[in-house]
C-alpha cells in the first residue's frame, strides 16, 4: 500500500456512463476546526471581471458559510457565500461586493446536505445594464428571484484580485463563517464572466461537470482540484494546489492530508442525514462524525436507503459515557419522539455494547460486548436480508435476518440523558476516521472506497456509483428521463384556443387546475378520449358532450379551448397541468385470456408502473380487472364515468385493509371502512378488484388509474406525523417532481399537492389541494411559510405541526414522482 490511503484505488469512480468526465474527489471543511485556504497574490489581476465556480456539498446547515471572500478595507470587500441568521429558514445564497453597496441574496434557502449542488458567481462591472454585473447560478440556472438585489456601480472596482488576502471556506476576516463541508473543482477566472456552459452541462435532465483544463484562467487565475494530501505553505503537492498551469498555489489552515475524500459530483457517499432524526445530536467532520452531550437522547439515519444489494460500513466509536446502539432502520417508519436506541421500533435492528441485539425493544444475547476505540463493521445484505456485525474485524454472526424489499438506512442512536456519546462513521470515504486511526485503504469490489477493515466479499461502499441503475427508460445513464414520463407545465390563459407545449412528450393523463381562481381540478385521459372531463374535486359524472375543453393530446403537450363550463383558457388565469405518459395500448379479454372477469383495455408502462384501465360494470359483486403492469400495484383510484360518485383510492401501505378500506379523492375525511363493499380484495400482479359499492349498476362505465412504484421514478409510501415545525423527513430514493400527500387518521386534513415548477426551489409553499376548487394557498392550504423542502433524496416538512402535514401521529399517505434518480441528483 502507498501513501495515507494505500491502495490508490480508492480513487477510483466506477462510471455510471452518464458523465463524460468525473471528478474523484473533494476536500472535506471542519468548521469546528476552524478550516480554510488563503492565497495573496503578488499581483494583481482584473478587478471588474471574474467568475468562482465550485462544487458544495454542506455539512452543517445552521450556520453561514463563506465559500470565497477577500477584503481591501473595512468597505472594501467581497464575500460569496451561503447566509444564515442562526435559522433554518435563511439559509440563503449571497454576494456581498463593497460592504452594502451591492448585496444578492436569494429568495431560495440551500437545505440540502444529500449530494452536491453546483454554484458559481461572475462579475462584469462594465456591463451597461446593472442586473448584469453580477450573476449568480445554481445547478447550472441563473438566480433571479432576489430577496435583496443590488447591484455594483458601472467600471467599479472589486477587492477581488488586489494583492490582499484571498479565502476559500472562511470570512473576508479570515476569523468567521467558517464553511462546513464538502468543496470540489474550485475554478477561477481571472478577465471573463463565463457562464455555467463552462464548468458543467446538462444531460438528459441532470446538471454535470465538464472538464475545465481547457479553459483560460487569467493571471490570478486557479483550479483546485484537491488531489495532494500535503499541508500548510503553498506549493504543487499540497492540499491547495492549483493545477490550472499558473501554479496559483493556496495555503491550508487546520486542514490535514484524511480530509482529502473521494465524494464527489460524480460519485457522491452517504452521510449521516441531519434532517432525518429526533433528538438535538450534533454532526460534524462533513457529517460523519456524530455526537450527543448529556442532555439529549436521539436516533439519527444515514442519507441513503437501500431495499437490494450487499452492502458495508464502519463506526469508529471515539468515546462517551453512553456507547450508542448500531443498526438498521426501515426508512419508512418514522422517528417518533420517544424513540431513543436502534432496535426499539419494530423495523430497525441494533446492535449494543452490551453484546445484545436490539429488535422492537426486544433484546437476546448475541456477540461480544465493545467499548471505546472499537470499530463496529456493519455488513447489511439487502437481497437475502441478513444484517451482520463485526467488532475490530471480526464477524460476531448473522444478528437479524430482516423482512426483505424495505429500504433500509444505516442508524446509530443514544439511549440515556446524563451520558454523552461520540462516533464517527465511515462510508468509504475516510478509513482514518477523520484523522483518528491511521488508514488502511481497502477497497470495495468494485475497487472503490476506503475502508478500515477489507468489506466481505461482494459488499460494497454506499455511494451513488454502486447503487443500482435505475430501468433504462429513466435512467439517465441510458439515454431516459424521469421527465420523459411526468412533467409539470405552466400557462396563462387568453380566451381562446391555445396549444401548450413543453410537456416533452403526449400526454395520457392530464389534471390541470387555474393557480389564482377558485376553478375546479379538471382531469383528462387519452383511454376515455378528448373533450371529455372528470372533476377530482366533485362526484360529478364524467361529461362526455364535447364540453370538456380539452381538444387534444398532442406530441408535446395538449390543446385547451376556453369556453363557461370549464375555463381552462380564461384570460387573467394562470394555470399548471400535470402530466403522465402510458403510451401502450392495452386490451384484456377476460373470456379469452382467463385473467379476470371482465374485458378492460387501456394504455399503459410497465417500465414506470403506470396504467389506465378502463372497463364496463357487469353487474357482479366482485370483479376482477386486467391492470396490464406485470406486478401489484401499490396505489389504485377509480371514478365512475357514467354515474355520479366519490372517487376511491387504495394503496399498499400504512395498514390499509384491501378487504373492507378505501378513502376518497374529492374529500379531506379519513380512511373509510367500506366493510368489503369498495375493492374486497388486494390486488394481485395481473388484476385488481372492484366490489358492488362503487360498481353500480349493470352498464356503469368505469376508469382507473393504477400506480406501482418504481425505484428512482415513483413511490407511493406513508409518514407519522410529529407536530413539530422541524417536520418529519420522507425518504423517496429520487429528486421529487410532483408530491401529493393526504392524512388518514381523525382530522386527516387535505389532499395537499406540491411540484417543482410553480416554485422552483425551496422552501416550495406553493400549495392546491385536490378535494377543493380554490387557488393555491387558499383555506386549508395554509400560508406562504408552510411548505416542504424538495430534496436529493425525498422531502422534508417545515414549519406544520398541524393536520394537512404533520399532527403529531397522524398517518399520512402520499404518492411521488421523480425529477431526477437519487443515483445521479444534484441537491436543490
Amino acid at each position: 500500500m502507498s501513501g495515507p490511503f494505500g491502495s490508490s484505488q480508492w480513487m477510483y469512480n466506477a462510471s455510471s456512463g452518464l458523465y463524460g468526465f468525473e471528478i474523484t474527489n473533494s476536500l472535506r471543511f471542519n468548521d469546528n476546526d476552524s478550516a480554510y485556504l488563503t492565497r495573496t497574490h503578488s499581483s494583481g489581476g482584473d478587478r471588474q471581471t471574474w467568475t468562482w465556480s465550485g462544487w458544495v456539498k454542506r455539512g452543517n446547515i445552521a450556520s453561514d458559510m463563506v465559500l470565497f471572500s477577500t477584503r481591501n478595507s473595512s468597505n472594501d470587500r467581497v464575500m460569496f457565500y451561503i447566509h444564515s441568521s442562526g435559522t433554518l429558514e435563511d439559509l440563503n445564497l449571497y454576494l456581498n461586493i463593497g460592504g452594502t453597496s451591492t448585496e444578492l441574496k436569494t429568495n431560495r434557502v440551500f437545505r440540502d446536505s444529500s449530494a452536491w449542488y453546483h454554484m458559481m458567481v461572475h462579475v462584469d462591472t462594465t456591463q451597461g445594464t446593472a442586473s448584469n454585473r453580477a450573476k449568480m447560478y445554481v445547478n447550472g440556472e441563473q438566480i433571479t428571484s432576489f430577496a435583496t438585489g443590488t447591484y455594483p456601480t458601472q467600471n467599479a472596482s472589486t477587492a477581488v484580485n488586489l494583492t490582499n488576502v484571498h479565502y476559500i471556506g472562511v470570512n473576508d476576516n479570515g476569523n468567521g463563517g467558517f464553511y462546513d463541508g464538502y468543496l470540489a473543482d474550485v475554478n477561477f477566472i481571472d478577465g471573463a464572466a463565463l457562464t455555467p456552459s463552462s464548468f458543467g452541462e446538462t444531460k438528459n435532465d441532470i446538471w454535470i461537470p465538464k472538464d475545465t483544463s481547457g479553459l483560460t484562467f487569467g493571471t490570478t487565475g486557479f483550479r483546485l482540484e484537491f488531489k495532494q494530501t500535503g499541508t500548510g505553505t503553498a506549493s504543487s503537492s499540497t492540499i491547495g494546489a492549483d493545477t490550472s498551469g499558473n501554479d496559483n498555489h493556496w495555503t491550508s489552515n487546520s486542514l490535514v492530508a484524511s480530509d482529502v475524500v473521494p465524494d464527489s459530483p460524480t460519485n457522491n457517499f452517504a452521510t449521516l442525514n441531519p434532517l432525518d432524526n429526533n433528538g438535538s445530536e450534533q454532526w460534524s467532520e462533513g457529517n460523519l462524525k456524530w455526537y450527543s452531550t448529556t442532555s439529549d437522547v436521539g436516533i439519527t439515519r444515514a442519507n441513503f436507503a437501500v431495499s437490494s444489494g450487499k452492502w458495508y460500513w464502519e463506526i469508529n466509536l471515539i468515546g462517551g459515557s453512553r456507547l450508542p446502539s448500531i443498526g438498521i432502520a426501515d426508512q419508512a417508519q418514522a422517528i417518533t419522539a420517544d424513540q431513543y436506541y436502534v432496535g426499539q421500533a419494530s423495523s430497525s435492528y441494533g446492535y449494543f455494547f452490551n453484546g445484545k441485539k436490539y429488535n422492537n425493544a426486544s433484546s437476546s444475547s448475541y456477540g461480544s460486548t465493545y467499548t471505546t476505540g472499537d470499530i463496529i463493521s456493519v455488513a447489511f445484505n439487502a437481497d437475502n436480508g441478513q444484517l451482520t456485525f463485526y467488532k475490530n474485524g471480526t464477524s460476531q454472526g448473522v444478528a437479524y435476518t430482516v423482512t426483505s424489499g424495505k429500504s433500509y438506512a444505516p442508524a446509530l442512536g443514544k439511549d440515556q440523558t446524563s451520558k454523552d456519546t461520540t462516533s464517527i462513521v465511515n462510508f468509504g470515504q475516510d478509513s482514518s476516521f477523520a484523522g483518528n486511526e491511521t488508514a488502511q485503504g481497502n477497497a470495495d469490489e468494485n475497487g472503490i472506497g476506503d475502508f478500515y477493515y477489507a468489506p466481505p466479499s461482494g459488499f460494497l461502499a454506499l455511494c451513488t456509483a454502486n447503487l443500482p441503475d435505475p430501468v433504462a427508460t429513466v435512467d439517465p445513464a441510458k439515454g431516459g428521463s424521469p421527465q420523459d414520463y411526468f412533467n409539470t407545465v405552466l400557462y396563462s390563459g387568453d380566451d381562446g384556443t391555445q396549444a401548450i407545449t413543453g410537456v416533452g412528450f403526449q400526454p395520457d393523463w392530464v389534471w390541470i387546475k387555474s393557480r389564482n381562481h377558485a376553478y375546479n381540478h379538471n382531469t383528462f385521459d387519452s383511454v376515455r378520449g378528448v373533450n371529455k372531463v372528470l372533476l377530482a374535486n366533485t362526484t360529478a359524472a364524467e361529461d362526455a358532450g364535447g364540453a370538456g375543453d380539452l381538444n387534444s393530446f398532442d406530441t408535446d403537450g395538449f390543446t385547451v379551448r376556453q369556453t363557461s363550463n370549464y375555463q381552462l383558457s380564461d384570460s387573467g388565469k394562470t394555470y399548471v397541468a400535470w402530466n403522465w405518459k402510458a403510451g401502450t395500448s392495452f386490451s384484456n379479454d377476460a373470456s379469452a385470456t382467463g385473467v379476470g372477469n371482465v374485458d378492460s383495455t387501456g394504455s399503459v408502462n410497465t417500465d414506470v408502473g403506470f396504467s389506465i384501465i378502463a372497463k364496463t360494470n357487469t353487474g357482479n359483486d366482485n370483479q376482477t380487472v386486467a391492470h396490464g403492469l406485470g406486478v401489484a400495484p401499490d396505489l389504485i383510484i377509480v371514478k365512475n364515468r357514467s354515474t355520479s360518485n366519490s372517487w376511491v383510492l387504495g394503496y399498499n401501505t400504512a395498514g390499509f385493509n384491501w378487504a373492507n378500506d378505501y378513502i376518497q379523492f374529492d374529500t379531506g375525511g379519513e380512511k373509510g371502512d367500506g366493510s368489503g363493499t369498495v375493492f374486497g380484495a388486494a390486488p394481485t400482479s395481473t388484476v385488481f378488484t372492484t366490489g358492488s359499492g362503487i360498481n353500480g349498476t349493470n352498464g356503469v362505465t368505469q376508469i382507473a388509474y393504477c400506480f406501482a412504484s418504481v425505484d428512482g421514478f415513483s413511490k407511493v409510501g406513508s409518514y407519522t406525523g410529529n407536530g413539530n415545525a422541524d417536520g418529519p423527513f420522507v425518504y423517496l430514493g429520487f429528486r421529487p417532481a410532483f408530491v401529493i400527500l393526504k392524512g388518514i387518521s381523525a382530522n386527516a386534513g387535505g389532499w395537499m399537492m406540491y411540484d417543482n415548477t410553480r416554485i422552483p426551489y425551496n422552501l416550495n409553499s406553493a400549495k392546491l389541494i385536490a378535494n377543493i376548487s380554490e387557488g393555491e394557498n387558499a383555506n386549508a392550504a395554509g400560508g406562504s411559510s408552510l411548505g416542504v423542502d424538495f430534496l436529493s433524496n425525498g422531502f422534508k416538512h417545515r414549519n406544520d405541526s398541524g393536520t394537512n402535514h404533520n399532527t403529531n401521529g397522524n398517518t399520512y399517505i402520499y404518492m411521488a414522482f421523480a425529477e431526477q434518480p437519487f443515483k445521479y441528483a444534484n441537491a436543490r
